[in-house]
């Protein structure tokens, strides 16, 4: 496995949106992540690949700060927010929460009446996600896609600068798959900052997008492009 040479690719007009240094992770003696460090600068597309057990999830989690470091420094620049879709979705049963309480707690400014705008702005994501039907339905009466898609509003839903996704395609069908990717690429297109954990990259567009292998270490960042030409010809499970 090639690693890139450099910490990153970084260019001096970009603004580092993440930056992490010798950091490791480790659960009673297990060791997640082991002395990695990486940038992200602004405006960077970059999936997070390797194989089942090798960091990505805590990786995505000690970014947010759900996580703490057992060694090492991660720096998140968090103005202007952050979206987070975790792996593990909300999946408890008879908790009287609607599909609406669940958007309206990812608002940053929250009342004790939804606000009229903030209203629409539920109802627009939910009709572009094509479930608008499920305004008003408890959130476990819904599939495990339909689940996903609500969480998937929940994080975009306060035009975040930085977007952590871990899987977020995983439930959903093979249909709105591609319909989804096309909404990341048009909020990539608006500047908005994206690492995206997946299994399959070669589903994906690939102009001006990275990879961060990690597995424990981190074995490759750099382009998809390079990546896909060094690995099995172009078509990468991980």
């Amino acid at each position: 496995m090639q690693t890139s040479s450099n910490k990153t690719s970084k260019t001096s007009n970009k603004h580092c949106l993440i930056d992490v240094e010798h950091l490791s992770v480790h659960f009673e003696g297990y060791k997640a992540l082991d002395d990695i460090s990486f940038q992200v600068d602004e405006g960077d597309f970059v999936y997070v690949i390797g194989p089942n057990g090798s960091g990505k999830s805590t990786l995505l989690a000690t970014l947010t700060g759900l996580l703490e470091p057992t060694s090492g420094k991660v720096r998140v620049d968090t103005k202007g927010g952050i979206g987070y879709l975790p792996q593990k979705l909300f999946n408890k049963r008879n908790i009287p929460i609607t599909v609406e309480e669940v958007i309206y707690s990812g608002f940053d400014k929250q009342y004790l009446h939804i606000k009229e705008v903030q209203r629409k702005q539920i109802e627009k994501w939910l009709h572009t996600m094509q479930i608008e039907h499920t305004l008003k339905m408890p959130i476990d009466k819904l599939s495990g896609g339909q689940q996903q898609r609500v969480y998937l509003i929940r994080a975009l839903i306060n035009k975040p600068r930085l977007v952590l996704l871990d899987e977020p395609t995983s439930a959903l069908d093979p249909g709105f798959r591609d319909h989804f990717n096309q909404l990341l690429e048009s909020l990539h297109r608006l500047g908005i900052t994206i690492l995206y954990i997946t299994h399959d990259l070669h589903e994906y567009q690939d102009e001006n997008k990275k990879v961060l292998y990690v597995d424990q270490k981190i074995h490759y960042y750099g382009s998809v492009k390079e990546y896909k030409c060094i690995h099995e010809g172009g078509h990468t499970h991980v």
